[in-house]
């Protein structure tokens, strides 16, 4: 009996059929080969330890940014042909502290200027306080003709008389200590027009209670905030002198959360060296003097204490010269020589720390 013969399809049996591949992707001519090195970095978790560091390293960039600004606020920032200073008028005795009372002198600016007054007080960012101030024929800040849509001053009750340099100084309506911002000012916020509590050609007084070592700071500037000069003064400074050398703390955050360590007199164009003692920590500081001998660097006393101390007494010390190589000095570079002075100076620093006086 013939048998029937079956066809391939018929002897294969049935299967579900395989997902088609695609082929390999051929690479282009001339594009770049794939390495290893190339690929991505595996995510990496940081420590502990690593976190403490990069946060101790990003409020040391944070304090290093605001320290520059603050070490230029003077005569580095004025306009050419341009400055003020202030005056300082009187000093009373109040529940806060000492009421220091200054004026504010100036050169250089037009008899027809109307400028910004502006104060940096601690832990807050500039402020613009008013609009409308001049300088008279004495370079002595003042308060120009209100403008029309400015309320009129009160009349003052007993004005002083004309030519009596005695008289006392009518209230200027600045407060001691401005409240700090929430935020960074609008520069297109507009200030109260000065005639809004000040007569006509009034001079503008500025009070302040002030710890050791806190700079009063002060600008003033044209609307458009393209020329203008800054002051500063410290009322209590907190410094220290030894033949001829001298070292100054500087507060630029209240509790001394930053400070700025000042110093003249020092070899000019030298890298220097101080100690920051805390306790039985020490943290060496390395400025380099500049051309007059002076030296700015700035100081986060946390990080000169115990790991975590929160408060304490710190006291920084000229050691001598820096004599580790640099790219300033080089195997022909004489040595320079230690200068004979040793100027010291302590502060507090933490919560509590800062009072006034």
């Amino acid at each position: 009996m013939a048998q029937s013969t079956s066809s391939p399809a018929q002897q294969t049996p049935a299967q579900n059929p395989a997902p088609e591949q695609s082929a390999p992707a051929q690479a282009q001519p001339g594009a770049p080969t794939l390495q290893l090195h190339d690929l991505p970095a595996e995510p990496h978790t940081p420590t502990p330890a690593e976190l403490a560091q990069q946060r101790e390293q990003a409020a040391l960039n944070a304090a290093m940014r605001l320290a520059t600004t603050e070490a230029r606020w003077g005569p580095d920032m004025d306009s050419p042909g341009l400055s003020i200073a202030l005056a300082e008028v009187r000093r009373t005795k109040a529940a806060e502290g000492t009421q220091i009372t200054y004026q504010i002198t100036g050169s250089g600016f037009s008899p027809d200027d109307r400028l910004l007054l502006v104060r940096w007080p601690l832990n807050s960012p500039a402020q613009t306080l008013m609009d409308g101030i001049a300088f008279d024929a004495k370079g002595i800040a003042v308060c120009s003709a209100p403008s029309a849509s400015a309320p009129a001053a009160p009349a003052q009750a007993t004005p002083p008389e004309a030519g009596t340099s005695n008289a006392p100084a009518p209230p200027s309506g600045l407060s001691a200590a401005p409240k700090p911002n929430t935020g960074i000012e609008s520069e297109n916020a507009l200030p109260p027009d000065c005639g809004a509590t000040m007569a006509a050609n009034q001079p503008v007084e500025l009070q302040a209670t002030a710890a050791p070592g806190e700079p009063i700071r002060v600008a003033v500037m044209a609307v458009d905030r393209k020329r203008g000069a800054a002051a500063s003064t410290i009322p209590f400074p907190n410094a220290s002198a030894d033949k001829g050398c001298k070292l100054q703390v500087i507060l630029e955050m209240k509790d001394a959360g930053l400070v700025l360590i000042d110093g003249t007199g020092f070899p000019p164009n030298t890298p220097l060296k101080l100690d920051a003692i805390t306790g039985a920590n020490t943290r060496e500081l390395h400025p380099r003097a500049n051309a007059e001998g002076h030296i700015v660097v700035p100081l986060l006393p946390v990080l000169t204490g115990a790991k975590g101390q929160t408060s304490g007494e710190t006291t920084v010390r000229f050691a001598g010269v820096n004599r580790f190589p640099s790219l300033q000095t080089s195997a022909t570079t004489p040595p320079a020589i230690d200068p004979d002075c040793a100027p010291s100076v302590t502060f507090p620093w933490g919560e509590g720390s800062y009072k006034t006086q």
